[in-house]
């Protein structure tokens, strides 16, 4: 699915003292399989107009053949929906049940028909690193990271062509970045999946995206691929990733390494150098 914002705005409280313009007169294109990031605070708001949950204050999205606009008619929104998974941010409050009925609950909201509805719920829990084990377990007593991984399961089971993750990386120590950055790239090149990450975090998003927009004050500041990680000017928005900030020191300090975009690569420049 092709995703392509058009001159778009959003604003909330229009007119008033809290006024708060989220988008204002944003383009950009989404490929399909695309993995992309939006970076800053209060963007969640993308996933609700993608979903059409809200709608534009001006403009339109285009979602394939579909045009979302402030006045128009969506025939069948419940079929757009099912094309998305919107993973939000608070899983906390929102697995209540058992993993089982909980992607048996979506699967339903969303109409997802499954001739063996146990072993679909299983294949879910499988793509996301868990098995059958989790089927019965009450999902107030699972751990963060797992109450990341059955939210994702969910959003797996009704097959989406989507993804929309809101703040993914937060509570997540290295390891578990690493292993969810390993299942991103294996849902985009495996499934097709597209992939759209909201967050802050540059360091969890450098390795895995490609293409990154960068919005402030609901402006498009910044928008590229990898490269723009080593504009200086995106960090009076943003922090710095973690191996942008050793390669730029170790430019200062005389020493002439290329500005990677793949650390496993500078890994490998680090040890050639050191031998």
């Amino acid at each position: 699915m092709e995703i392509v914002f058009n001159k778009l705005c959003y604003l909330e409280n229009k007119n008033s003292s809290s006024e708060k313009k989220y988008l204002d007169n944003v383009d950009f294109t989404i490929e399909s399989g695309e993995i992309v990031s939006f970076v800053n605070d209060d963007l969640s708001i993308i996933g609700d107009l993608i979903m059409a949950v809200k709608r534009p204050s001006k403009g339109e999205i285009k979602l394939d053949n579909l045009i979302i606009k402030r006045t128009s008619h969506i025939s069948n929104v419940n079929l757009l929906r099912k094309k998305i998974g919107f993973v939000r941010n608070d899983i906390e409050k929102s697995l209540t049940k058992s993993v089982k009925e909980e992607i048996k609950k979506t699967m339903k909201n969303y109409d997802y028909k499954a001739k063996n509805v146990t072993k679909h719920i299983v294949d879910s829990l499988r793509i996301v690193g868990l098995n059958e084990s989790y089927l019965e377990r009450d999902c107030k007593t699972l751990s963060y990271t797992e109450k990341k991984k059955i939210s994702l399961a969910c959003a797996m089971s009704y097959n989406p062509e989507v993804l929309i993750l809101e703040n993914f990386e937060k509570g997540l120590i290295f390891r578990e970045r690493e292993y969810f950055r390993k299942l991103f790239l294996k849902l985009k090149n495996k499934f097709n999946k597209t992939i759209i990450l909201i967050g802050t975090d540059l360091t969890f998003l450098f390795d895995v995206v490609d293409k990154v927009y960068v919005i402030n004050k609901g402006k498009l500041v910044f928008s590229g691929d990898k490269d723009i990680f080593y504009e200086d000017k995106l960090y009076k928005y943003v922090e710095m990733p973690k191996i942008v900030e050793f390669i730029k020191y170790a430019h200062q300090t005389g020493h002439d390494i290329l500005e990677y975009t793949d650390i496993k690569e500078l890994i490998k420049e680090l040890y050639r150098n050191v031998k």
